[in-house]
């Protein structure tokens, strides 16, 4: 028995370290890779106990650090050992999904918060920030697919775009934080139901189908604050905080509206008999083409205040 526990310990961490170093090595990979970087150990974590989690993270870290030097195993300790081992904390104390998620989102931003204070205090450059030449290269990059079409633009043309995307980056980081975490918590919790499917003596905190998921009300009271601090920074447009709230507020309710909507979308897919290969399709479609994920946004307003699931039942009944 020892010896298989040790087994599936060795496994998870070797999992981690692997995760780790795709992550780092497989640029092509790697943001598919980072999403799901705290998954082995959280299943460790929730599989043996808190101290096979921990236990997992140190000895990770230490190979990493022997392989790859302090910073690497700086970002392993954050990102995949004590996140993925705290997930799976998390796991095991928590019935309700939904405050599962809350909690892992709030443990995936402060991994991500800490990275970032560190490599800024070592380095004085923010990791996750936008550098000039890399905007300037992504604006030059769209330049010349605009030229192809007949469309040209000038080089001063190119750097101002690449100062408003700077500008821009860096505003919006703060929901992009929460966005990328709110991603990898979702992520990680799907791919550990999977994980656990044929394994019931596991108990995993439960979030409802997502058809029939739906958010509160009082997620309005949010809304309207972001429309006072708009008007406000409009207002005061030299209060640059004004704005940079109001901007990222928008943006996570968006994002809250946009799942709203999918959810409803998925709801009436599933109800006319697509097939779930279909439904997937669509749904990334919506989620990438801008008209359609914004009346999707839209819908999920008005399904948060009028339910349409349960008025649409009535109707056909």
């Amino acid at each position: 028995m020892k010896r298989k526990l040790f087994v599936e310990w060795l496994s998870c961490t070797a999992a981690s370290i692997a995760a780790f170093t795709v992550a780092t090595g497989a640029p092509f990979l790697s943001p598919f890779v980072v999403f799901i970087a705290p998954f082995p150990l959280m299943v460790l974590t929730r599989k043996l106990g808190v101290r096979a989690g921990a236990l997992g993270a140190l000895f990770g870290t230490a190979f990493v650090f022997g392989m790859a030097g302090a910073a690497y195993a700086f970002v392993y300790a954050c990102g995949f050992g004590a996140l993925g081992a705290a997930e799976g904390f998390l796991l095991s104390k928590f019935k309700s999904g939904s405050d599962y998620i809350l909690c892992a989102v709030a443990a995936s931003i402060a991994s991500k918060l800490i990275l970032m204070y560190a490599f800024v205090s070592a380095s004085g450059v923010n990791p996750f920030a936008l550098s000039h030449d890399a905007a300037q290269s992504l604006v030059s990059s769209f330049s010349s697919l605009l030229s192809q079409g007949g469309v040209s633009l000038s080089q001063d043309d190119v750097g101002s775009y690449a100062d408003t995307l700077i500008r821009t980056v860096s505003m919006m980081m703060p929901s992009m934080l929460i966005l990328f975490s709110a991603a990898d918590a979702l992520l990680c919790y799907a791919a550990a139901r999977l994980y656990f499917k044929k394994t019931p003596e596991v108990k995993l905190p439960q979030l409802p189908p997502f058809a029939l998921w739906r958010f509160p009300q009082n997620i309005f009271w949010a809304l309207l604050a972001t429309l006072v601090l708009d008007v406000a920074a409009k207002a005061f447009p030299q209060e640059a905080v004004l704005k940079t709230l109001s901007l990222n507020l928008m943006e996570v309710l968006r994002a809250l509206f946009l799942a709203e909507g999918l959810s409803l979308f998925w709801y009436f897919l599933r109800s006319f008999g697509v097939s779930r290969a279909v439904r997937v399709v669509l749904m990334l479609l919506c989620i990438f083409f801008s008209p359609v994920s914004y009346i999707l946004s839209m819908l999920g307003i008005f399904d948060i205040w009028y339910d349409l699931r349960k008025r649409i039942k009535i109707r056909r009944r």
